[in-house]
């Protein structure tokens, strides 16, 4: 009967996440042949592509943050390197919105699944997840099995859960290690649990358990033991991971937060990837983030959450867990200086919520019918709020994905890049070199990286080019002052500081093969 049961549950396993790959990749299809570009996917696409290139695979593969997102998308550079980012973001949402299902399946609740099956067919959040290219599906996943094992851990206090847990923190590193900020507050956690973990003490109260344990020696070595094990366990694998990351930074750039901090190697949370006007950089350091603030932004992403909050207003534990969220987003948003947050942070209050209706047990439901009129309630007014958010969003990949799919609207910068990534694989020699500042025309490259030799700025061929042209390049691209990006421009900069000034990018030396708005493509006169 189990065998059967078995293969039952394996078959709906795959059926749901196929419907899910289905229904997601159909999405993708239409949207993207109706013209939606976006910056993180080209992002992706140009580290995919140039990994093999210049012959520094090691740097080439460390040289892009987050860099788990950019391993998740390279199993499928195979099909495509400009798919990549997108058959990865269908893949593995799926994977995570059919895993999340199951497991409410598993606790025999087939209704609470089923409303969780079509919230995840419809929510935007999840959409977008899945169908943007973006690396906000690996945040989703990151925060929900954090508070999945967390939830877990206060059922029964087993080490496995926090080994676990510790396991998955460690892939913040790769990801964005401030959320490793929630290392400090598990210390605080890792008390509490310990408390709770001390077997023997009837009382539910957690002043009258610390009262009583601190009045018997075994007790006391008991939640001394207990505590010292937590703290090592959960912190090991994260800290050692971030210890080696910082290392390999040092060893490659000279400065432990080399791949963070770099314009280019970074994706997420560098607001200067996105910017779309020069008006841009006034407007956001201007929007500073004071107190409380930023729930004016979130407060289309929290009814799930605080529903749990407020029906499991009896479970001290479960309620302790569930205000980590909050407490984590607003130091994440602090560091940030500004507001311009996207759904990689915000996600992690849809994930806490989701993670404690995947461990809330069957028996909880008592008034059965009403609970499950409440949760019907609860997805549609959550569908529509994330709906909201996507539509009022401040941040420009978000803005770019709205407009593109909902409101029709092509994004004419992100047009001017693919145009001039198309005219450059079609209309120049194969291998040409191109010198360029990859850090902010990686869209270019992402769109003929196969057919010219982009210069690595990280490369001492890029030192040379940009001092000496004509010897080491055979095109350059540089922005022009409209573009947002201009003062960042190292190539430009550095050609203005030559010595030699009979070199110019008009000159006889040089021949203008391609101009737009944002930069301008010439080609050097040997």
């Amino acid at each position: 009967m189990d065998k059967i049961k078995s293969k039952s549950s394996t078959i709906v396993f795959f059926a749901i996440w196929f419907i899910y790959i289905a229904f997601f990749s159909f999405i993708i299809t239409v949207i993207r042949e109706d013209g939606y570009l976006n910056f993180e996917p080209l992002f992706i696409t140009s580290h995919v592509t140039t990994l093999f290139e210049g012959g520094e695979l090691v740097k080439n593969f460390f040289l892009s943050y987050p860099l788990i997102t950019n391993m998740l998308s390279y199993p499928f550079s195979i099909f495509s390197p400009e798919d990549a980012p997108f058959f990865a973001s269908v893949f593995y949402m799926s994977l995570l919105a059919t895993t999340v299902v199951t497991i409410v399946g598993q606790e025999k609740n087939n209704v609470i699944k089923g409303l969780l099956f079509l919230y995840f067919l419809f929510s935007p959040v999840t959409i977008y997840a899945a169908t943007s290219g973006t690396s906000v599906y690996a945040f989703f996943a990151l925060y929900f099995l954090i508070f999945y094992y967390l939830f877990n851990y206060i059922k029964k206090f087993t080490t496995y859960h926090i080994t676990i847990l510790s396991i998955i923190l460690s892939l913040a590193v790769f990801l964005d290690y401030r959320i490793l900020w929630l290392l400090l507050l598990l210390l605080l956690y890792a008390f509490v649990f310990s408390i709770y973990g001390v077997k023997g003490l009837r009382s539910a109260n957690i002043i009258i358990k610390y009262i009583k344990i601190t009045q018997h020696r075994s007790l006391r070595r008991k939640l001394r033991g207990r505590l010292v094990s937590m703290v090592f366990i959960i912190g090991f694998f994260p800290v050692t991971t971030l210890l080696l990351y910082l290392f390999i930074n040092y060893l490659m750039g000279n400065d432990s937060f080399y791949f963070f901090d770099s314009l280019e190697t970074k994706w997420n949370g560098n607001s200067f990837f996105s910017l779309l006007e020069p008006d841009t950089l006034v407007g956001l350091n201007n929007r500073t983030v004071n107190d409380f603030s930023f729930l004016d932004i979130v407060i289309f992403l929290m009814p799930i959450y605080l529903f749990e909050l407020i029906i499991h207003y009896k479970k001290g534990l479960k309620i302790f867990i569930l205000l980590l969220a909050p407490i984590l987003l607003y130091t994440l948003v602090r560091d940030s200086i500004t507001d311009y947050m996207s759904l990689s942070y915000y996600t992690i209050l849809i994930a806490c919520g989701l993670a404690s209706i995947a461990t809330t047990p069957y028996k909880f439901f008592k008034l059965k019918k009403l609970s499950y009129f409440f949760y019907a309630c609860l997805f549609v007014v959550s569908i529509y709020g994330e709906y909201l958010y996507l539509k009022k969003s401040s941040f420009t990949s978000e803005q770019i994905y709205y407009k593109s799919v909902v409101e029709k609207e092509q994004n004419s910068v992100l047009l001017e890049y693919k145009k001039a990534g198309e005219f450059l694989a079609s209309n120049t020699p194969e291998n040409s070199v191109i010198l360029s500042d990859r850090s902010i025309l990686y869209p270019i490259i992402a769109y003929n990286s196969k057919n010219n030799y982009f210069i690595s700025n990280s490369s001492d061929e890029f030192e040379k080019a940009t001092y000496d042209p004509y010897n080491h390049c055979d095109y350059i691209i540089i922005t022009n002052t409209k573009s947002p990006y201009h003062f960042l421009d190292k190539v430009d900069a550095n050609l203005k500081n030559i010595k030699n000034n009979k070199f110019s990018i008009y000159s006889e030396w040089t021949d203008v093969v391609y101009y737009s708005n944002s930069f301008t493509i010439v080609k050097v006169v040997k």
